[in-house]
């Protein structure tokens, strides 16, 4: 409701799904949610936040597409990964490292992220060549296959931690990635900070900080998507992140 009120000169809240944009809790079976709106008409859906891992997702269930799918991820913002791929200046990476932390309760959704930052900093998809579980945690070695064709090493790290400590109510993102350009991502979300900084052969830049809310930013991007009518690519990310967790948590 308030991303609605913040956009009053292009959306308005309504009962009605046939031609809206239906936004569905992250936190229920969104994939069918997903389902029901665009079998209701909607022009264009939104998952806020998605937590759970449907089996549906992963399994024969496809979606059937026809209409753009928006998934709002709070550590995976769309505009800071713009803002960190457009810093390196086509500068490739040559290592990526991801450290995550969270409760246990939203332990694979981090992950997941963490997962997502990898790969779009890697500029390619990621492919799982070992992993190990550890007294609190996972340990994944991975592969990104590079906007050059080549293999870049992509490591990650997470670890649970207590509801009450540091990433309490949400969970911890580090992410570097390592070459002729040095990108450093912190996203903290119980602090609620995001932080970028670019490092070149200039020096130090730090991006200027986002305020617009993550649910603000992915109805204006539904709203975006309907008037574009150009394809989106939130839903095939998201399930292509979705399984790497799946096979790393062994789920």
């Amino acid at each position: 409701m308030a991303a609605v009120a913040e956009l009053p000169l292009s959306a308005a809240l309504t009962g009605e799904v046939d031609g809206a944009v239906v936004v569905v809790p992250g936190s229920g079976n969104w994939w069918q949610g997903m389902l029901a709106a665009r079998a209701g008409g909607a022009s264009a859906v939104v998952i806020a936040d998605p937590r759970a891992l449907p089996r549906e997702a992963l399994e024969s269930e496809q979606w059937p597409g026809g209409i753009p799918v928006i998934v709002e991820r709070p550590r995976l913002r769309p505009d800071v990964v713009a803002d960190a791929v457009r810093a390196r200046g086509g500068s490739p990476a040559r290592i990526v490292t991801v450290e995550c932390a969270s409760p246990g309760a939203g332990f694979d959704a981090v992950i997941r992220d963490g997962f997502g930052w990898a790969r779009s900093l890697g500029q390619g998809a990621l492919t799982l060549r070992s992993s190990a579980a550890t007294a609190r945690g996972r340990i994944a070695l991975l592969d990104s296959a590079g906007t050059a064709g080549a293999s870049i090493p992509t490591t990650l790290a997470a670890t649970t931690t207590a509801a009450a400590g540091l990433c309490a109510a949400g969970g911890l993102l580090q992410v570097l990635a390592l070459g002729e350009v040095r990108t450093e991502v912190t996203v903290d979300q119980p602090a609620g900070l995001t932080r970028l900084e670019t490092t070149t052969e200039e020096g130090i830049l730090r991006a200027p900080e986002r305020f617009e809310a993550s649910a603000r930013l992915a109805l204006r991007r539904a709203l975006q998507a309907c008037l574009a009518g150009a394809p989106v690519a939130d839903l095939d990310e998201l399930l292509e992140d979705v399984s790497l967790t799946a096979a790393l948590l062994g789920t």
